[in-house]
């Protein structure tokens, strides 16, 4: 990768630490445009098909485009609120599911792989890079600390699952 791409990507994904980044590399730009504008499914949780990163660590950042790059040229930059996954995760700590499922605004269904799925927002999608030609996509309605009225759904859901197990023993 060259050294262009790496210094425009930590430009990018760097904040004021009030945000976790996950990057995922796809191969086609149809995919990643369809990430940005209706969401990411993912697999099972959120980290078992990104990579966390910090801008404050560039060898994370030049391993994740080492070993991605066989994923595809175009890196889908995604950033959440620490705040909301922070609030998510506690309300959640005790029951066996991650944060990132609140935050679908789909109902999973199950993949190919026997696993459920989920598809994280869209406003959570900073938007992606061609590491061809190093242009950033931005996507206009990123928002990585919006919260929408799904995720109450989807946490209560989890919630009542959590009960419904209780009371059948």
């Amino acid at each position: 990768m060259e050294e262009a791409y790496l210094h425009l990507l930590e430009k990018i994904i760097n904040s004021n630490d009030d945000v976790v980044t996950f990057l995922h590399n796809t191969h086609s730009a149809s995919v990643a445009k369809k990430i940005m504008t209706q969401g990411f499914e993912f697999q099972s949780h959120l980290d078992y098909t990104t990579d966390v990163v910090s801008a404050k660590d560039p060898v994370t950042i030049k391993y994740f485009t080492i070993v991605r790059q066989a994923y595809g040229n175009f890196t889908v930059i995604i950033q959440i609120s620490k705040a909301i996954i922070e609030d998510y995760a506690a309300k959640i700590r005790k029951k066996n599911h991650h944060f990132s499922e609140v935050l679908s605004i789909k109902p999973p269904f199950m993949g190919l792989e026997d696993e459920l799925v989920y598809c994280l927002a869209p406003h959570f999608v900073k938007g992606y890079i061609d590491a061809c030609n190093q242009l950033f996509y931005q996507n206009p309605k990123f928002n990585p600390s919006l919260k929408l009225p799904i995720f109450e759904s989807n946490l209560k859901q989890i919630l009542k699952e959590k009960e419904d197990n209780n009371t059948r023993r």
